[in-house]
């Protein structure tokens, strides 16, 4: 179940790429600034498509106003120091800047959205990009976020590796001594717990229960299969 969730979402994030590639190819872009703290993370929405996950408060500000933009960004993982919950924030590639496409070059309507600030410009106006310039950058994007994704599988393989052996550690305590090397540790506990009390009984099932998922869970191997 866990392998066919995660190849779904590999799936539909590559479906994502390359719709993203498609965008940026063929279509004229121009910079903007965006406004100080407009770049962080806005708030979660339940449900939201995959390409609108972790967008920033000037990204979202934009396509509510239905403009196009595109902000280079990846995602960055840390561990809390005092509580040890894992804390991921996506951070803009380029500080302080995003680019907007403008089909019916409708500037004052983007100047007006909250969080812009001006549109890079030179003597000659706002300054234009192709999607080949930005496709370079996009680039750059993917291949973050490709090594964010294999530092992801690292850390939750090895914590599901632990997990694993902090159970049977557990288990070998509850059960009785002297256990053959020959015997496989959950046939062991299945003998043993016909002899045990209830709550013990629903103790080490339980136990059994979360070791069998842990040994079914298959990694994340095909988050790392990017288009």
């Amino acid at each position: 179940m866990a392998e066919e969730q995660f190849r779904d979402k590999d799936t539909e994030f590559r479906e994502m790429i390359t719709r993203r590639r498609r965008r940026l190819i063929g279509n004229d872009w121009y910079a903007i600034r965006a406004a100080p703290g407009t770049q962080r993370m806005a708030r979660h929405v339940e449900g939201a498509p995959i390409h609108r996950v972790g967008e920033s408060i000037i990204e979202r500000n934009l396509r509510n106003e239905g403009i196009s933009v595109y902000m280079p960004a990846f995602w960055y993982e840390s561990i809390h120091h005092r509580t040890r919950k894992v804390i991921q924030r996506r951070l803009p590639l380029l500080v302080g800047y995003a680019f907007v496409n403008l089909e019916n070059m409708n500037f004052e309507q983007v100047r007006d959205v909250d969080g812009v600030i001006c549109f890079l410009r030179s003597e000659f106006g706002p300054i234009r990009f192709s999607g080949d310039d930005l496709s370079v950058i996009a680039a750059e994007e993917l291949s973050r976020r490709q090594e964010f994704r294999r530092e992801r599988i690292t850390r939750i393989q090895k914590e599901t590796a632990s997990q694993a052996m902090q159970l049977r550690g557990n288990l070998r305590k509850i059960l009785p001594k002297g256990r053959g090397n020959r015997i496989n540790l959950k046939d062991q506990a299945l003998i043993a717990i016909k002899g045990m009390k209830p709550e013990m009984q629903s103790t080490v099932m339980g136990m059994l229960h979360q070791l069998e998922q842990l040994d079914a869970y298959m990694g994340l191997e095909t988050i790392d299969r990017v288009a």
